[in-house]
């Protein structure tokens, strides 16, 4: 970068700067300063005093000398300038700064790098939200993949690690192997790995093969060729058509054993044998496959392959359960929230105190999928901007395993009470909390841990619904 050049996009991107971070050799921290308005000032004087004396790498898991500038700096002459470079701090929440950052040298040999940053995490490049700007960028839509690591929400230890996991083997050529029960969010991490790779500008195929008869799926993915079958036609199968890219395996587990015999011929030989052709054609191919039960269950049910399981599980992620990482819930459920406002020209401000804790207290089968929809149902609910309350979310939260109650017949024949939903809801919570109360003989404290809520959230209910 010129020096012209250099002026001019400090100008544009350094009116102000929001931290000064100083590491050494090894990576440590030795100064730190964050005056950032997103935080009070409790906030940065607590972060600064926290990050003193630790790694870079403690601070912001998943950094590595070519996402991180000022561990670039480390090994690099002259000044980095970078934008938009984003992170994830130890606690899953995320920034965007755009970063000038200085290598420090003594004697020919570097000591340590100085950054000044400006956070832009709520901006684009033209003052637009880094949602909207992704959101209106062409690339993930022309590849098909709809998902990247910034829609990876939680600050739990397991979705860290599913952050880092990705950010490891993203540029692998392996195959990957990801499992999780159903709605924890597979899909967004599969579509994470291959926006994280090399491959993100080529094609992102996803293909359910639970949703395939078996003689459908194999000619999709192998193709076919004139006169292999009545009626057969030349056909590119997927496989080569999305050679460069990667191609989405859900429910692998589904597909027929011979057809899971062919797949690990292709993942072994790097070609591919088009129905009727007389030889294979080489295909760089990248195969990502999910399924929704634990790699023990497939192999005592027969499945999968050995071979196809162990050639995929060469590279394996773990989605966790929402019920495992209960303190990502407020996270998610913000997030869906302000999605849904966007999308149902809402104004909604928050969720009440009183909702968000029986959000936390439910176990969720169908986890993030049942959050978002869960959140979708009551934001359609409610208007104006109030905030979400305990009437706004689905009845069905309040039976006592969370789902329709034994010998209702399921959810579509369940009777609806002739009363206003918000009584009702209102008429079952005082009944939980009687019976919690008469439990614990009067005693808040015990009552309040039979119904698994805050003491002071008790007294705020009981006092709502005119219980002494």
């Amino acid at each position: 970068m010129s020096s012209s050049d250099a002026l001019k996009w400090l100008n544009e991107n350094f009116n102000f700067v929001d931290s000064v971070t100083i590491i050494d050799h090894s990576g440590t921290i030795i100064a730190k300063q964050r005056f950032n308005p997103r935080y009070t000032d409790e906030e940065n004087a607590a972060d600064n005093q926290w990050a003193l004396g630790k790694n870079l790498l403690e601070v912001f898991p998943g950094q590595n000398f070519q996402s991180s500038a000022l561990l670039a700096a480390l090994k690099t002459d002259g000044v980095i300038y970078r934008q938009q470079e984003i992170a994830w701090n130890h606690l899953g929440k995320k920034s965007v700064t755009n970063n000038l950052t200085i290598p420090i040298v003594c004697r020919g040999q570097f000591v340590g790098s100085v950054q000044l940053s400006r956070d832009v995490t709520n901006m684009g490049r033209s003052g637009r939200s880094v949602q909207r700007a992704r959101e209106e960028s062409s690339a993930p839509a022309a590849t098909g993949a709809r998902y990247t690591l910034e829609d990876i929400v939680g600050q739990s230890p397991e979705i860290q690690e599913v952050r880092r996991l990705i950010q490891r083997i993203a540029n692998s050529s392996s195959s990957v192997l990801v499992y999780g029960e159903t709605g924890t969010g597979k899909e967004l991490v599969v579509s994470s790995i291959h926006n994280a790779s090399y491959r993100k500008d080529k094609t992102f195929m996803p293909i359910n093969c639970a949703a395939l008869p078996e003689s459908i799926l194999e000619s999709l993915l192998f193709g076919t060729r004139r006169g292999a079958f009545t009626g057969a036609e030349d056909r590119v199968g997927l496989i080569e058509e999305c050679s460069g890219g990667t191609i989405y395996l859900d429910e692998i587990n589904s597909m027929p054993l011979k057809l899971q015999s062919k797949l690990l011929r292709v993942l072994d030989t790097k070609t591919v044998m088009a129905l009727g052709a007389s030889k294979p054609k080489e295909v760089d191919i990248r195969i990502v496959a999910s399924v929704n039960r634990s790699p023990e269950q497939l192999m005592q049910n027969k499945e999968m392959l050995p071979d196809l399981f162990y050639r995929l599980n060469a590279i394996h992620i773990r989605v966790p359960p929402l019920r495992s990482r209960p303190e990502d819930i407020e996270l998610l459920a913000q997030h869906f929230l302000d999605s849904y406002n966007r999308q149902l020209g809402k104004q909604n401000n928050g969720i009440s105190p009183e909702a968000m804790e029986l959000l936390k207290t439910y176990h969720w089968p169908g986890n993030v999928r049942e959050l978002e929809h869960t959140i979708e149902a009551a934001l359609n609910l409610t208007d104006g901007s109030r905030e979400l309350r305990v009437e706004d979310i689905p009845a069905y939260f309040f039976s006592p395993a969370g789902a329709p109650a034994a010998g209702s017949g399921g959810a579509n024949t369940r009777s609806v009470p002739n009363v206003p939903l918000r009584d009702a809801v209102a008429d079952y919570e005082r009944g939980l909390i009687r019976q919690a109360l008469q439990e614990a003989k009067g005693n808040i404290d015990r009552a309040a841990a039979l119904l698994q809520i805050p003491r002071t959230t008790l007294y705020s209910r009981m006092s709502k619904l005119g219980l002494r």
